[in-house]
């Protein structure tokens, strides 16, 4: 993948407690400000092969489990159906969950992307999506920690 956003954050939250969380594949729209809902699509609860579909006000991506790292992270692809959400040749977002004390944690989001379009594709990604993108990253981030300190 030739783009990449990572943000990070300390959360005063441990990492087991955190992971119960985030392994549950069926909450993101609780701590994921712009998600409406989230409907799981297939028999399986976590692991490889997981899917889930999230929905916005407006639309709505599916993510299936890639890479499983239990009790610290995962990796998702975003699709929709089997086509690239757009405007991505591709998508994949991890969350890493590092302990740091018995009390604390650090909180890790990296959204891995391509586009289209070449030349104008990255001048785009320059001026603008890579803004948007970094913002919306650090809203999940952020919503993880204020949910996972609750």
């Amino acid at each position: 993948m030739d783009n990449q956003v990572q943000i990070k954050t300390n959360c005063n939250s441990d990492a087991n407690n955190a992971w119960n969380q985030l392994q549950n594949f069926s909450i993101p729209h609780k701590y994921i400000p712009f998600l409406q809902n989230t409907m799981i699509l297939n028999n399986k609860s976590n692991g490889i092969g997981t899917s889930r579909r999230v929905f916005t006000k407006y639309t709505y991506t599916d993510e299936t489990v890639i890479e499983w790292d239990e009790g610290s992270g995962y990796t998702i692809k975003l699709h929709r159906n089997n086509q690239q959400p757009f405007p991505f040749t591709s998508a994949t977002f991890t969350y890493k969950i590092i302990p740091i004390d018995k009390h604390s944690c650090e909180l890790i989001g990296t959204f891995k992307y391509n586009l289209p379009f070449g030349i104008i594709g990255r001048i785009v990604n320059q001026l603008l999506l890579s803004i948007i993108i970094r913002y919306n990253i650090r809203r999940v981030i952020m919503g993880m920690k204020s949910y996972y300190e609750e």
